[in-house]
């Protein structure tokens, strides 16, 4: 039994995976993850009588994304997995949000809201081949990013309306409804993209948190 936690963004979002099935709590709203996040681990484990000791392993979506939701998540999981010896897995957010899509073999932008005038993003993508391409995440620019766009692309995530393009017609948009713990289940059981997953030190795991600081820090701009 797997247990994902997704608080990126301003999804709060817990998936317990579950012989063959994930079964999902999520809500979407600001703030809402200091108080579901617990809440919901807590109702998936009741639900099925499972205790912490029961998981073979949690998956984290480590970021970018925002400080508060991102701390928090990780707070959760460090205060369930003490004196356990389950282990931790992290996956980028931005990878996460596209797996659902993969199979379309198209380029993916997944993107997070990163304030001003900015968007974190990562392109991803399944070839024919079966090879899977990823970018790096950076910091991008929005109009940086709207003249990266080709026609007929995925654009998944946060923020991607401030692109303001032309005609979002020519695009496949998803937004929120596309950030899921459930992604990083589907990410787990998937050949593809398991090996992309990183076992954490429990004790030392720090999130890739999403400041305004590094917003602004010409090192990680392109």
């Amino acid at each position: 039994m797997i247990l994902a936690i997704e608080t990126s963004t301003p999804v709060c979002s817990v998936a317990l995976g579950k012989q063959g099935s994930i079964i999902e709590k999520r809500i979407e709203g600001r703030g809402v993850h200091s108080e579901r996040t617990f809440t919901f681990t807590k109702e998936l484990l009741d639900r099925y009588n499972i205790e912490v000791k029961d998981l073979d392993a949690i998956l984290f979506s480590k970021g970018p994304g925002s400080y508060t939701g991102l701390r928090i998540g990780a707070a959760a999981i460090k205060g369930l997995l003490f004196g356990q010896s389950i282990p931790l897995f992290t996956l980028s957010s931005l990878v996460s949000f596209s797996v659902p899509y993969l199979e379309q073999h198209k380029p993916i932008h997944a993107v997070i809201d990163a304030r001003r005038e900015h968007l974190y993003h990562q392109k991803i993508e399944l070839l024919s081949s079966g090879d899977l391409q990823i970018t790096s995440p950076v910091v991008k620019e929005l109009s940086t990013l709207r003249s990266d766009l080709n026609r007929d692309e995925i654009i998944v995530g946060t923020g991607w309306e401030r692109l303001q393009l032309a005609s979002e017609d020519d695009y496949k948009m998803v937004g929120t409804e596309g950030v899921s713990a459930k992604n990083l289940i589907m990410a787990w059981n998937n050949t593809i993209t398991k090996p992309l997953f990183k076992q954490q030190d429990v004790e030392t795991f720090e999130p890739e948190y999403l400041t305004m600081a590094q917003v602004n820090n010409s090192a990680i701009r392109e």
